[in-house]
C-alpha cells in the first residue's frame, strides 16, 4: 500500500474522533500522522489518567525525534483487538474530512478521493462521491451539476460519519 501524502495535524484529529492507541498505530505506521501526535495523545491521556500512568507518562516525556513505536506497540497490545476495517474507516473519514476543509488548496479534489478510496480499499461509504463509480442517478445535463452532486454526497458522508463519531466520543467521555 502506498502512502496518501496526507498528513494530518492531531488537533484536527482529536477534534473530531476518540482514537485509542491501535489507532494511533496504525495512522503513524501509515503516515497519516506525526510520530510526535503519539506523544501529544498520551499528554492528554496522562492529564485524564485513572490508572497505572507510568507508560503515559514515559511516552508524553519524550523528546520529538525520539521513537514512539516502543510505548505505541505496548500499549496498542494492552487494548481489545479492532478490526482493521474499522480502523480504515475512521481514517478515510478524517483523510476526508481534512481534504474536503481544504479543497480549495487541492487542484483536484476529487481527484484524492479516488486516492483515498483506493488507499483504504474500496470502501462503500465513499463510492457514491468517486467520480468514476456508476451512479443510478439521471444525469442532471452538465458535467458542472453532477460534480456539485459528488460534493453534495461527499458533504453528506462527512456529516453522517461526524454524527457517528461525535456519539462515541460523548459516550466514551473522551476529550
Amino acid at each position: 500500500m502506498d502512502t496518501l501524502s496526507i498528513v494530518l495535524p492531531y488537533s484536527f484529529v482529536q477534534k473530531r474522533v476518540t482514537l485509542n492507541w491501535r489507532e494511533i498505530s496504525y495512522a503513524i505506521e501509515h503516515q497519516l500522522i506525526s510520530p510526535n501526535a503519539a506523544i501529544e495523545h498520551a499528554a492528554i491521556e496522562l492529564a485524564a489518567a485513572e490508572s497505572d500512568a507510568r507508560p503515559l507518562l514515559e511516552l508524553a516525556s519524550l523528546g520529538k525525534n525520539e521513537s514512539v513505536h516502543p510505548f505505541l506497540e505496548q500499549m496498542a497490545a494492552a487494548e481489545p483487538d479492532l478490526a482493521i476495517e474499522t480502523i480504515q474507516e475512521k481514517w478515510a473519514y478524517l483523510v476526508l474530512a481534512w481534504v474536503y476543509e481544504h479543497r480549495n488548496d487541492y487542484s483536484e479534489p476529487l481527484a484524492v478521493v479516488e486516492e483515498v478510496y483506493a488507499y483504504f480499499d474500496y470502501p462503500e461509504k465513499i463510492s457514491a462521491f468517486v467520480r468514476y463509480m456508476p451512479s443510478e442517478a439521471a444525469d442532471l445535463g452538465s458535467l458542472e451539476l453532477n460534480i456539485a452532486r459528488l460534493y453534495e454526497r461527499w458533504e453528506a458522508y462527512l456529516k453522517e460519519e461526524a454524527k457517528e463519531y461525535e456519539s462515541n466520543k460523548q459516550n466514551q467521555g473522551h476529550f
